[in-house]
């Protein structure tokens, strides 16, 4: 009876250490001395003891309680195959959670917004290197969850150089790494990253039917988007930034066109210094009339001949200086004080309810702004909403007199009191649909600003978005993601992968065996 249990015992231990033998060699390092040494005496502890018991093994199989046994692994199959079933449903309606500080493996507002409102098919072929594979799989994955017309496949050129004469022809002699492919019926889109932003530009563009063309105004001292150097005065990197949209940017002397080109889907006026002739308020006007969309970034202190038209479509821009005071305690001699300043920069972080700010949760800066108001609160005709405010320690400041030139402020009955509004939306929707946005400032989108504050990139991007019609862009962009690695080669990689994933569960297995059998 000892031999019987020590044949029990032993016979688990070689399937144990047989098992670990072929996994340390096959997938985890290399079949080299110790994965044969495994494989070799799991072997013979599985075969020695069934030698030399064959009698009670054949006797234990006519046993009551080997089909108890039986009936058990009955059982456990049942429940494998349920867990299955639950694996399976799992991953076809899944809760998926993000608990990395940098939320690395979550898509953006934005890339969420396109896969959901894809309208065709889109297939994804990334040519990336081994130590990369994984990673892109991990992102794949998050995007074909939110979409079922998103399909990929991650292709190691090195290992399957056939792939790449499909995709890239007999000829190809050379591929940068990593390089991605993405194919609609309408074009395709290569690119060499695997970034989330690069990806879902690229995205953008492959599902696209027409390019959106924006035309920033020039020829009054507007904001250059074409500039010798970034600065205050230039709109370089938003220009940019639409171009990675799939917008079509280019300036427009209106002066000297008269007209706006029909190819316009927006035009943008960056904070004119300059009043802009009859002709150019003319050409505007009837662009408005006719359906077209316009985002109007007018500064205080300058007088640019558009006030008249924007009071038409029941905008008011109220002509002073947003202030916004800040108040701290100081320890002086005298003890602890309180002291008071103003800022010509306000922030805020407080929005409308308008698709443009739909869950908009970064604050904005603004640099000399003035405030903005409803002509007629009473008329319809137009669907006027604000869009950004100020807080209420703000006041639009109508002495400007008084601001710059005493350098003094203070609230009055002829200020405007806060919160302000610095934006607004404008639709009329009649005979055609016409989308107007007013800004009170320029300066928040000038290369010195938009890089600096974290929403003003994004909340120009969405009001462009918005007046193109190209809804699904409006959201919350990708960020560049921190680099949080930990470095290891990759031996200790697929060391601690086999202590962690195998060696550790089975010893666990193990022991509960030698437990069970102890008490049977």
């Amino acid at each position: 009876m000892k031999v019987f249990k020590l044949w029990r015992g032993a016979t688990y231990d070689g399937l144990g250490v047989l098992f670990l033998g072929w996994l340390y060699g096959v997938s985890i390092v290399k079949f080299d001395w110790l994965a044969w040494t495994l494989i070799a005496f799991g072997a013979v502890l599985l075969l020695f003891p069934v030698a030399i018991n064959y009698r009670e093994v054949l006797d234990s199989l006519k046993s009551r309680r080997t089909q108890l046994s039986a009936n058990a692994l009955v059982v456990i199959v049942l429940v494998l195959v349920i867990v299955g079933l639950l694996d399976y449903l799992s991953i076809r309606h899944s809760w998926r959670v993000d608990t990395t500080s940098q939320q690395e493996f979550s898509l953006s507002d934005q890339t969420v917004s396109i896969l959901k409102n894809l309208e065709r098919d889109v297939t994804l072929a990334a040519f990336v290197s081994d130590a990369e594979t994984q990673r892109m799989e991990d992102r794949m994955i998050e995007y074909s969850h939110y979409s079922g017309k998103f399909n990929y496949e991650i292709i190691d050129p090195i290992k399957e150089p056939e792939r790449v004469r499909e995709f890239f022809g007999p000829d190809k002699q050379y591929l940068d790494l990593p390089t991605v492919v993405l194919k609609t019926e309408l074009k395709d889109e290569e690119i060499n990253s695997t970034g989330e932003e690069e990806i879902t530009n690229a995205l953008i563009k492959v599902t696209r039917d027409e390019l959106r063309k924006v035309y920033f105004v020039q020829g009054h001292g507007e904001k250059a988007i074409f500039p010798d150097e970034p600065g205050m005065a230039s709109a370089q990197f938003i220009k940019d930034e639409l171009e990675k949209q799939n917008f079509q940017v280019d300036g427009l002397n209106l002066f000297q066109e008269n007209e706006v080109p029909e190819d316009a889907d927006v035009i943008v006026i960056a904070g004119p210094m300059r009043k802009f002739a009859a002709n150019e308020v003319d050409a505007l006007s009837k662009f408005l009339a006719a359906g077209g969309n316009v985002l109007a970034m007018l500064d205080p202190e300058t007088e640019s001949n558009l006030e008249d038209l924007m009071t038409d479509w029941n905008v008011k821009l109220n002509g002073d200086m947003v202030v916004e005071s800040h108040s701290s305690f100081v320890l002086t001699s005298t003890g602890l004080n309180r002291q008071s300043s103003v800022s010509l920069g306000p922030s805020a972080a407080e929005y409308g309810d308008h698709i443009i700010t739909k869950n908009f949760r970064f604050a904005t800066s603004f640099v000399k702004a003035q405030s903005l108001s409803k002509v007629d609160e009473e008329n319809y005709d137009y669907d006027a909403t604000e869009l950004v405010y100020t807080s209420s320690n703000s006041w639009g400041e109508t002495d400007l007199k008084m601001l710059f030139e005493e350098n003094k402020t203070g609230k009055d009955d002829n200020d405007n009191l806060g919160p302000t509004t610095l934006a607004m939306a404008v639709e009329k929707d009649d005979s055609v649909r016409t989308r107007l946005v007013v800004i009170g400032d320029s300066d928040f989108a000038a290369d010195t600003y938009v890089a600096q504050a974290p929403g003003n990139m994004d909340f120009f991007l969405n009001t462009v978005s918005w007046l193109a019609d190209e809804e699904d862009l409006i959201s919350v962009r990708p960020k560049q993601p921190e680099n949080r690695s930990l470095t290891m080669t990759m031996r200790q990689q697929k060391l601690t992968l086999f202590f962690l994933i195998i060696l550790l569960p089975i010893a666990a297995v193990r022991m509960g065996i030698h437990i069970y059998m102890k008490r049977s």
